[in-house]
Parts: structure tokens; sequence; C-alpha cells
């Protein structure tokens, strides 16, 4: 019996697997807006390393507990810090004179702290504000200055807040990277996101989705800290506190609400805070979800390679007894074996994969070619596969940003291209495939009347010669947009690479020519109507051939109408194969 994959051992394609088949309901109720995530510091691994944190606060403690005047105040604090950390003081005294980095202990004394960071942020220096600690001895508004671009999982968070999926979020972290990822992705238009720092903005304008920081904001605390500080939560106090402070009941209420109203998809949030159980607990009391949940799926998925006590925690307070009956079975219906990044980008491929065949059925299905999109359905889940095979560590790194990054770029060129015949007027930004989840596509008019079925059917077309061993794809060769969405190569000696282009209509391939884009003379072109076949060639071949193939290197320009061809072939075989001898590369 093989080995199950542990959480950093599975692949995206793995990952994938697993939303076909165990977990195929819980992708399902995803990209349907059925969930709510809830994420921690697990995905914002850029964010201040809590190691350097504790640090920088043990020596602010230090350098004042021996300071003249200071000593008084201080010195108790780093006796106490001390304590947490298991050291006897006397033992250590005659080293308070130096940095903890020159310490013989200094690893063994940040062990002890991770886990105790809330009873850090708790220690008290007399006649300071209770949050002295985090905003000033560790100056917390310092430590997130200049931070990283947003990384692989925030970017595909914000990719699927723009398709629709994520509606709500509830975050425990202070950093804004999600925010970044966002505005980055959507060209900076404002209010695509809902941000709730103070409840205040629980009456604020609807996003596309709204983002839950019960923990508060250090973007927020930073640009306006008499209204924000306040709200950032990390010492122990706070933590126990925060469930009862009527400060923050509107906050705590929403969180309920939300943990009430949607199923739970927890990443890198290990829920081991006593104020978020007993929100899980109140939720429960006003609605609890049911188990077992089938044909549903269930209310909390745990993206963890193995499920942690707080989330245990969870499913007991949620399930009741019903979680007695069989633990196990609550345990496997709820753990993903599989960190937050790879699940994301399987989710985002899924997602899109899964649009595109709705979309390409409900393009066929009032031909009467219904039939023809189920042949080529497959196909499309096949790139899909393909791709998510690439999504791998690039060399020398440890995260697949890089991969995510050129993936966005890759697909907004070619969406941008089939939709208006020209390049991205932001190369950082995301084309948005359709905002509606796939069970509102049907009634998604815009989607529909842009033709992107018919895109659908290009890419599955060309995934069959590409997997038949017919040709190979290949990314542009240059940011020009005479290079195309992509680049395509016969399979035999001697074939050259040639740009190509997929167009929704004639209007967007006469675009692109008088941009220069077919100047090279060698342009494949997808044309997802029948327009340009019958606009250039009166109806005579839609290829036209300039000089012979093998003797100069240049073939001319090809176009293929896919609305011809869909018009012509009754089955999916014969549009397999007059798809091919159009393509003639």
């Amino acid at each position: 019996m093989a080995l199950v994959p542990t959480a950093s051992e599975i692949a995206v394609r793995e990952v994938l697997a697993k939303f076909d088949a165990e977990f195929a309901q819980v992708a399902t109720a995803i990209e349907n807006g059925e969930f709510a995530l809830w994420v921690g510091s697990g995905i914002s691994r850029q964010a201040p390393n809590l190691g350097n944190l504790i640090e920088r606060a043990f020596d602010c403690i230090r350098e004042r507990a021996i300071g003249v005047g200071t000593a008084a105040a201080y010195l108790p604090a780093l006796e106490e810090v001390l304590g947490l950390a298991e050291v006897d003081p006397a033992a250590v005294e005659p080293q308070y004179a130096q940095p903890l980095a020159l310490w013989p202990q200094r690893e063994a004394i940040i062990d002890r702290l991770w886990n105790k960071y809330s009873r850090v942020l708790d220690i008290r220096i007399a006649g300071k504000d209770e949050d002295f600690v985090l905003w000033d001895a560790i100056d917390i508004r310092q430590a997130f200055e200049n931070p990283a671009p947003p990384a692989a999982e925030h970017l595909c968070i914000a990719i699927l807040i723009l398709e629709g999926a994520v509606q709500s979020i509830a975050s425990a972290n202070w950093d804004g990277f999600i925010e970044a990822a966002v505005s980055r992705l959507s060209n900076s238009v404002p209010g695509v996101i809902q941000v709730v720092v103070d409840p205040d903005q629980l009456r604020g304008p609807a996003g596309r989705a709204r983002m839950l920081k019960f923990h508060g904001c250090i973007v927020h605390a930073t640009h306006e800290p008499l209204v924000f500080r306040r709200f950032l939560t990390g010492s122990y106090t706070q933590i126990m506190d925060w469930p009862e402070k009527a400060e923050f009941a509107a906050m705590c209420n929403a969180v309920v609400g939300l943990a009430t109203a949607q199923k739970t998809f927890v990443l890198g949030l290990s829920i081991q805070d006593n104020n978020l159980q007993t929100l899980f607990a109140r939720a429960k009391a006003l609605h609890a979800w049911p188990w077992p949940c089938a044909p549903a799926a269930p209310a909390h998925i745990f993206c963890e390679n193995q499920i942690q006590q707080g989330q245990r925690d969870v499913l007991r307070l949620s399930y009741g007894p019903a979680y007695n009956d069989n633990p196990a079975a609550v345990h496997n219906a709820t753990l993903l074996r599989a960190w937050g990044e790879k699940v994301l980008i399987a989710l985002v491929l899924k997602l899109l994969a899964g649009k595109l065949v709705c979309l390409m059925e409900l393009a066929l299905a009032p031909m009467g070619k219904g039939a023809i999109a189920g042949v080529l359905t497959p196909l499309l889940k096949e790139l899909r596969n393909d791709i998510a095979e690439l999504a791998v560590l690039a060399p020398g790194e440890q995260s697949r940003t890089a991969f995510v990054n050129q993936s966005i770029a890759l697909w907004s060129r070619m969406l941008s291209i089939y939709r208006g015949g020209v390049l991205p007027t932001n190369p950082d930004a995301y084309e948005t495939l359709s905002h509606s989840t796939p069970n509102l596509i049907a009634a998604d008019q815009n989607a529909q009347a842009m033709g992107l079925g018919r895109l659908g059917v290009a890419l599955s077309l060309l995934q069959y010669g590409r997997a038949a061993g017919l040709w190979e794809l290949h990314h542009p060769a240059s940011n020009e947009v005479a290079s195309g969405a992509m680049t395509a190569r016969a399979s035999r000696p001697n074939a050259v690479d040639r740009p190509l282009f997929i167009v929704k209509s004639a209007t967007d391939a006469i675009a692109l020519q008088s941009n220069g884009a077919f100047a090279n003379d060698n342009a494949i072109v997808l044309h997802a109507d029948d327009t340009w076949r019958r606009m250039v060639d009166s109806g005579t071949s839609p290829r036209r051939m300039r000089a012979a193939p093998g003797r100069t290197g240049r073939v001319g320009d090809t176009h293929v109408s896919l609305g011809n061809l869909l018009a012509r072939c009754d089955d999916a075989p014969t549009l397999l194969q007059e798809f091919v001898a159009e393509m003639m590369l």
C-alpha cells in the first residue's frame, strides 16, 4: 500500500486529484462561495519572523533593566520574561550587559518563548501603556515597514476573490499581504475587498469580498494609530478578553455570524486561541453544523499535515456527540493533507478550468453539439493537470510565487488578446474570466456574449494536438504583441516556432493586425467566430500560404475558424480531425 504523501511532499497535481475525488464536494462548495477562508500566520511567511520580534522585545527590556533610572521599572519585566523562558535570572545575570544574540542560551530562550508569544506581549511596565512591549519594545510598526511583495498564497486568494469564489475571509494576521495582492491584480480599483478592523467599517460599502481582521491590522494602525492601535490583539490578556469587551462586540458578532453561515476553510491557522474557540462554540449554539454532512461538504476543512489540538477542539465543539461516533471519519473528511500554497494554486486551476467547461457546454448545447463538449471536457482538464505539473519550486526558492506570477501574466495576456485584440494595459494585473461562481455562470450573459465558451473549445483542441504529439506549445517568445498568446511548433524536424493567437472575432484580429501582430507573416490565428473566413477568403480555405514550407521557412499566416468547424462537424472525432488538418503547422 502506497504511503499517503505528507503536506510537504504532496504535489499540486495530487491536490487536484483530491479535489476531483474524495474532496470533490469541498472543491465545488468553495467554487460556489459556500466556504469562508480563515487565515493565519502560516500563509504569511514574508511577515517579520516571530523569533526576531521576540529578540527585539527581550533586548529592549534587557537594556533598560540595566540602565540608570530605568532598572527599577524594567528589571522585574526582564525576570518575568526569563521565567517564561525557564531560565534562572541569577544564572544569567552576568550576561545582562550583552545582546541576546551573544548569549549561549539564545536559541533555547527563543524556542521556549515562541509558543508563549502572547505571554511575552502581556508583560507590563509600570507607568507604560499595556501594549508597551508590542508598540514600543518591538516597535511593531517599524518591523512591518517595507513589506515583501504578496506571495503565491495571497495572489491565489486575490484571484479567487476576483473570480467570485471567495466572498468572506476571517484573518488573524496583522499584515496587508492579501489587500496588496487584491490591489495589484485588480489594477488598484478601490473597494474590491472590504477590510474591517474597526466595527464601524462593517457599515461601509460592500466589496466583492469582506475580510474581518479580528486581531487588528498593522497597516491601519500605522496610518491611523489613534483609531486602530487599540485593535491590535496579541497579548494573552487581550486574547482572553476579546470576546467580552464591548468595543469588540460588533466584530465578535460578525465573526460568529461567519462561522454560523458559511463553512470554514482554514489556512495557516491553528485556532489554538481561546477567543476563537469561544466563537465557534457560540456559532454552534446559534445553529449547529450537522454530522454526518453528506451530500453536503463538511463544515470545516483544515490544510495541515495533521489536525492541530485547537482544530480538534473546534470539531468537538461543532459536532458534539456526533464527533464521538466516529472521530476518524470526521478527521479523514476534514483534513486536506496539504499546505495552503499548494491548495490555493490547485483551487485556482480547478476553478478556471471548471468555468471554461461550463461556458463551453453553454456555447455548444444550443448548437446541438453537447456531445462534443463531453469529449472536449477531459482535454481541458488534462491541460489543467499538465499546468499543475509545472507548479514546482524553482531552484533555490522556497515558494511557488514565481510560478504563480508567471501564470498570471500568461493567462492575462491570452485573455486580453482574446477579448480585445490587445495586450493587457497593466502587465501586473489579472484578467478575470467571470465574476460569477460556476453555479451562476448560466445567468452570466456577459461571459457568454464574450464567447468565452469558444475559448474553452480552442484550448481543448490545442491540448488534443499537444497530447497526440502533433505540436508543442510554449511561452510567447517575447513580451511584444507579435509573439501572440503562446508559441506553437510542429513536432517534426526543421519545424519553426510560430506565434499563436486566439481571438473572439474578426474585430479583434483586425486590431491585432493594425498593431503589427502579424507582421512576421507566420502567425496562427484561431477565430472563435467565422467572420474573418467569410470576409477574407470568400468561403475558400482560411489558410493562406505565401511560400513553400520547408524551403524558406516562411509559411504565411494561418487563420482557423472555430465557428466554421463547429458548424460543419457533427461529432467530436470529425472536429478533432478537421482542426488538425486546418492547423497544418
